[in-house]
């Protein structure tokens, strides 16, 4: 994930970010050591997956430091757990084996971008199979296991691919969620992204999920294992990614559980070898299913949300479309509950922009339009819809915002155009003013958005004849003349 990493030097930030990692992974290897009967031999080894996700989030200039940290930190979790140092050494490097090449693979080879695609999904599952691999033939090398070794390093094997593939998923879709949260939280400290919506007005995949685990256990026999899967598949459909991904967690460990308490199932605690690899595959396609599926369909609505973008976006200023403007200010507009506030309508238009842009070139023209666009989309609010109408001629819709605050709003905007400098094959700067119409849905309370756009227009000129660069409202009196309000 290039955008988690980056390079730098290590220093006090790096080594504060680091120092909590020793006392995680200690608590992670306890942990895992206490859950261990609980999941019994068909049960996964959480603290190497949830390792290796630590590392995959933390910044690049950290993670060598990390790695220090780790290091010393799991080997006293094992010393502590075996009172034996050559036992803990052994359990240390057979772990921290597959957390390197899992972290390796896709920290270093990989580097995904990010995990909306199921090749992305594909990759984390080929990497944890190649750390699991890797952890069994060190424990086989290290002769760790006396007993039956090749049964054990088979179990192991099969053990660490689920717990990687289960926690991975999660931990990386959770940090990336985070950071994205962080960051929005950073530009717009006011408002908040958009939460999965569909995890509540949707409970039924959840409730499928619930009904299909407790067949699984209650019915048990060979096919209980595929119970669980169309909830799962249905869940990728209708939840985001990561929300897949816990549910899918939940779904493995509940069987996991199950089977090791003989609640149901195939009880492969009682059976053979292949009885145990074969649950084991089942469990890991069960998983597997699920995620392939969702990070299509995320791959999917990626691409369909580009593809609106595209069509819906001015792609010179990157404001809304005239027909995507019109279409999202109407439902503003006529959203019930209304606004407490009321709505504001602005019309804008740069002043003498044909004048400039046959006596510097159509390239100036366009530097023009994208400069203003680009100070518009600064100083607006991320809910305020702002679109490009024709021509140098735009409208913004400021929601939920009174009367008095447009005109404040509109008049620092119409500044802050006013201010910009443009140089463009000359050392004269290009000045570019804009004249601005404003109506509130307050003074027409009865009126369509096409006449308070009309009417906002008409502001608008009334700004160009008083001179330009100029805000301008009319007045009950002007208003009244205006009646019936024309449309555009």
């Amino acid at each position: 994930m290039s955008g988690i990493f980056s390079r730098g030097q290590f220093g006090t930030r790096q080594l504060l970010r680091v120092v909590p990692i020793a006392v995680i992974a200690y608590l992670l290897i306890d942990i895992s050591l206490m859950l261990q009967p609980t999941f019994g031999p068909v049960g996964f080894w959480p603290a190497t997956a949830l390792l290796a996700g630590m590392l995959l989030c933390l910044p690049r200039k950290c993670q060598c430091l990390a790695w220090l940290m780790l290091v010393p930190s799991v080997l006293l979790a094992y010393g502590f757990w075996y009172h034996n140092a050559a036992t803990a050494m052994a359990n240390t490097a057979v772990d921290l084996s597959g957390v390197f090449v899992v972290w390796f693979l896709l920290a270093r080879v990989w580097q995904l971008e990010h995990l909306r695609t199921h090749k992305a999904i594909t990759k984390i599952l080929v990497a944890s199979l190649a750390a699991s691999a890797s952890t069994a033939l060190a424990g086989l090398l290290i002769h760790i296991w006396p007993h039956a070794p090749l049964r054990t390093a088979t179990e192991v094997l099969l053990r660490q691919w689920l717990g990687y593939s289960t926690l991975l998923p999660v931990c990386l879709l959770w940090f990336t969620a985070l950071r994205k949260y962080i960051q929005h939280d950073r530009r717009h400290p006011h408002t908040h992204p958009i939460k999965d919506a569909q995890f509540v007005r949707t409970p039924w995949p959840i409730l499928l999920l619930v009904l299909a685990e407790t067949l699984a256990i209650g019915l048990g026999g060979p096919g209980a294992i595929a119970f669980p899967i169309p909830a799962l598949l249905l869940c990728a459909y209708a939840y985001q990614q990561r929300t897949t991904a816990w549910l899918t967690l939940v779904a493995a460990m509940g069987v996991m559980a199950a089977d090791s308490q003989e609640w149901g199932l195939i009880l492969s605690n009682q059976g053979s070898i292949l009885d145990q690899i074969s649950l084991q595959i089942g469990l890991q396609l069960m998983v597997a299913t699920p995620l392939l599926a969702s990070g299509s369909l995320a791959a999917r609505n990626d691409l369909v949300l580009a593809l609106n973008q595209a069509l819906d976006h001015d792609d010179l200023t990157h404001a809304l479309a005239r027909q995507a403007f019109i279409r999202g200010a109407t439902e503003y507009l006529h959203q019930s509950p209304a606004a407490p506030r009321g709505n504001g309508v602005v019309m804008m238009d740069i002043d003498h922009f044909k004048t400039l842009n046959d006596s510097h070139g159509h390239a100036a023209g366009d530097k023009i339009l994208r400069e203003f666009a680009r100070a518009v989309h600064d100083a607006i609010r991320p809910d305020d819809l702002f679109g490009r109408l024709g021509g140098e001629e735009f409208g913004l819709i400021l929601p939920d915002t009174p009367p008095e605050d447009c005109l404040q709003v509109a008049e620092r905007l119409r500044h802050r155009i006013e201010s910009i400098r443009l140089y463009h094959n000359s050392d004269e700067p290009l000045q570019i003013t804009v004249s601005v119409g404003v109506v509130h849905d307050r003074q027409m309370p009865e009126a369509s958005f096409s006449a308070l756009l009309a009417t906002a227009d008409q502001a608008m000129y009334l700004a160009k004849r008083n001179g330009r660069n100029q805000v301008k409202h009319l007045t009950p009196g002007q208003m009244r003349d205006l009646s019936p309000a024309p449309t555009l």
